[in-house]
């Protein structure tokens, strides 16, 4: 019997590369989200939560350090400040999104979990006081 042009190890050889392909993209995937799920540079130990719900879209990251700094994407600012900038991004986003609602982008607050309630709710109330409806707070599923 003649065997066939194109045998088996052609067709190994061309599983294999396929098999490498995949395993490029998906670690390609893998570093991507980690990216997209911090949207700042700034490191924050956030507390672990049973419960994750977010659509982190185009969200406004505002983040809490172990020191009680504040950072507005990853720009160090105090309340004050913070209140001006979240309104000048929700002014931002209204203008790009005609239909949306002033105050409609949805913030996401990072706070390490050795920060005080006050600290928090502070941050919480100066995003109010820029226009902001949509507020956040950013945990760690839980597993168990």
């Amino acid at each position: 019997m003649a065997k066939a042009k194109g045998g088996e190890g052609e067709v190994a050889q061309a599983i294999f590369n396929l098999a490498n392909i995949f395993a490029f993209i998906f670690i390609v995937l893998i570093i991507a989200s980690k990216q997209m799920f911090q949207s700042t540079s700034v490191e924050v130990e956030v507390p672990k939560a049973r419960v994750i719900e977010a659509d982190l879209e185009q969200s406004i990251a505002v983040s809490i350090k172990k020191d009680r700094t504040l950072y507005f994407k990853d720009k160090q600012v105090d309340l004050q400040t913070l209140t001006q900038l979240v309104k000048q991004a929700q002014e931002e986003y209204k203008s790009k999104n005609p239909d949306a609602e002033m105050g409609e982008q949805l913030v996401v607050i990072r706070a390490d979990k050795s920060v005080d309630w006050k600290t928090v709710l502070d941050a919480i109330d100066a995003v109010k006081r820029g226009g902001s409806k949509r507020i956040t707070l950013a945990v760690i599923k839980r597993t168990t």
